[in-house]
């Protein structure tokens, strides 16, 4: 008789793992080329897990969910149901930022608000006159 944890590791469905891998990825901003960067692997590596035709190794897989900020039953698990009432940054530079800025004095963080905002209002702006 198989020990549980190596034949659910055998049979975990790469299909499944492909897409939510390619989906998360894609969530984030990044290209296979940057994940790989991020991992140190090969690109091609990312594209055969992507299209389920290689299975990562375990250290790999711990490895995808720390650089994707994700859990490691999300990538695997075909039942990926989002959190309700949460917000997640998904471009993964502005998400650092973000971070950067949380650490900043009060004055600073105002500022950078000041900014971000005035962005968006000019987004906006931008909008309304284009559908006009």
């Amino acid at each position: 008789m198989k020990n549980d944890k190596y034949y659910w590791i055998e049979n975990w469905p790469m299909t499944e793992f492909g897409k939510n891998l390619a989906s998360t990825r894609k969530e984030r901003q990044l290209t296979q080329l940057e994940l790989a960067n991020l991992l140190e692997v090969q690109p091609r590596m990312i594209g055969r897990w992507e299209q389920g035709t290689a299975k990562p190794q375990f250290d790999y897989l711990v490895k995808l969910a720390n650089v994707l900020e994700v859990s490691i039953d999300l990538l695997i698990n075909s039942d990926k149901k989002p959190k309700e009432n949460t917000f997640d940054i998904k471009n993964k530079k502005l998400k650092e930022l973000c971070k950067q800025v949380d650490k900043l004095q009060q004055d600073d963080q105002d500022l950078i608000c000041h900014f971000l905002n005035m962005a968006i209002r000019q987004d906006k702006m931008k909008r309304i006159i284009a559908n006009h």
